[in-house]
């Protein structure tokens, strides 16, 4: 057997030990969000979406179901309260909306917009496709219906005297040509991707170049209106929403997750420099208990969920080593939609009005078990790799996920480690005086509280012979028994 690493170490800055967050008096390890960390392409996934006419149809009712709430929220609150991505309902369904009567306005929206000749045989088109829909694809397609989409939608408001006759909402969709609508374009695509030696490399490359055309026409055309000034909502729900939009459908397909960053070694300057405050902050090396191929922590926080609210104990947390790779995990949308319950999957996603059922189905519940192996496995996947532009940090990480428990409040991603699992504590380079006194303090008062006899603490320096970070113990700062400064 491999031998397993078993000390795993982890940079903070003495800002989060002792002040701002008292991790180390607290003996607790703070779970990051993914936007917190400094990878923007964090958790990044390569989506696609591969499905028949069944998934498509309810996939653009999806998103006439979001933007239909978005617009309504615009005429409520205008400008005064701040619209964004976060304000869209991706895990809405038609079933949700408050009223009877409401229900009624969507559904002559979904109506309306499927009766336009453009429109009517666009998901049919879209699942006669041989090759998946990458994002920028997907984006084009979206792009090109939410002129005809926010038409019908204050077309419907209008009809029912929600909304005075808005003039202004037809000049967007000059935002998109209908020709790009024009199922030629798509065809011709087909046909020359399909002679191309490269073809799905092909078709990226085509609609990448027309998205980067679209968000010209968007920048010049916002620029000379205005939506260049403080109409941000408006702005948001006309030019942004359907980029917005896409982002923030995926995730629908994994539970939100929390990490806590390791590292195998603590001798790269450039991992110092960007987690340990520039040298100025400290190194904490933890025990970890291997068994068989993984290593674990015991951390304290919530354990489960009873009527009365969390409860709390303790559990064990592995370790997640970080893949270094040159792509990312690709991801079936249609089939991956895994934070939906069984029954709003199969009735807005897999079924459409008529009952026809869309195949997509099938690959996730014939063999359920198999699928949801895969699901997680890709999930975990996912959330550890990746590019190999970071493999100088040799990662580890722990993580918890949104999926049973709530970690939504920052409070509740402070885990509590056992005193006896920090082995140690490196100091460096630049780390203040003032700041190593005071952790040497609250080390010897833990050690004293637990009697804990004996606790190592090393000075980081550069090492010429080895041309990297090493450090050195310093062996002289030893606790007294009876007194409470180290001789």
């Amino acid at each position: 057997m491999k031998e397993m690493i078993k000390i795993f170490h982890r940079f903070r800055s003495t800002d989060d030990l002792l002040d701002r967050h008292n991790e180390l008096e607290n003996q607790e390890i703070y779970f990051a969000t993914p936007e917190e960390l400094n990878d923007p392409m964090e958790g990044f996934k390569d989506i696609y979406w591969h499905g028949d006419e069944v998934a498509w149809e309810n996939l653009f009712k999806h998103y006439l179901l979001c933007l239909e709430r978005i617009c309504l929220l615009l005429i409520l609150s205008g400008e005064d309260h701040y619209i964004d991505k976060k304000d869209i309902p991706i895990f809405m369904n038609r079933e949700d909306l408050p009223t009877l009567q409401y229900r009624e306005l969507y559904k002559e929206i979904c109506k309306r917009f499927f009766e336009n000749d453009l429109i009517g045989q666009y998901a049919k088109n879209l699942s006669t496709r041989s090759r998946p829909l990458r994002r920028d694809e997907l984006l084009v397609h979206i792009d090109s219906l939410h002129p005809f989409a926010l038409d019908t939608i204050f077309g419907v408001y209008e009809n029912h005297n929600l909304i005075k006759k808005q003039a202004n909402f037809n000049t967007f969709q000059l935002m998109i040509s209908k020709a790009i609508l024009d199922t030629k374009i798509s065809n011709l695509i087909d046909k020359a991707e399909n002679e191309h030696a490269d073809s799905e490399s092909f078709a990226d490359k085509i609609y990448s170049a027309m998205m980067h055309i679209i968000s010209q026409i968007k920048l010049i055309s916002g620029y000379n209106t205005s939506l260049a000034g403080d109409e941000k909502n408006k702005r948001f729900i006309f030019w942004e929403f359907p980029e917005a939009y896409i982002q923030e459908i995926e995730k629908m397909i994994y539970p939100d997750w929390y990490t806590a960053c390791f590292n195998a070694e603590c001798s790269n300057s450039s991992v110092w420099a960007h987690y340990g405050d520039k040298h100025k902050g400290v190194c904490l090396s933890f025990n970890a208990t291997s068994e068989n191929t993984d290593a674990f922590i015991k951390l304290h926080g919530i354990s489960g969920w009873n009527n009365a609210g969390p409860t709390y104990g303790e559990r064990h947390h592995s370790f997640h080593k970080i893949d270094y790779e040159k792509k990312y995990l690709e991801v079936d949308f249609f089939r991956s939609l895994g934070r939906l319950p069984i029954p709003v999957l199969t009735k807005y996603w897999y079924t459409n009005e008529n009952g026809a059922k869309s195949a997509c189905a099938d690959d996730v519940f014939n063999s359920e078990e198999e699928w949801r192996k895969k699901y997680w496995g890709n999930f975990y996947k996912g959330i550890t790799t990746k590019l190999r532009d970071w493999d100088y940090e040799k990662e580890y990480r722990l993580i918890i996920t949104g999926f049973l428990e709530d970690f939504s409040n920052a409070v509740s991603r402070k885990l509590k480690y056992a005193f006896s699992d920090l082995d140690s504590i490196t100091f460096g380079i630049k780390t203040p005086m003032k700041d190593k006194l005071r952790i040497i303090k609250i080390i010897e008062s833990k050690c004293k509280s637990e009697d804990r006899k004996g606790f190592k603490f090393y000075q980081a320096y550069y090492s010429k012979e080895k041309g990297c970070i090493d450090r050195a113990q310093m062996g002289m700062i030893k606790f007294a028994d009876d007194k409470s400064t180290p001789s």
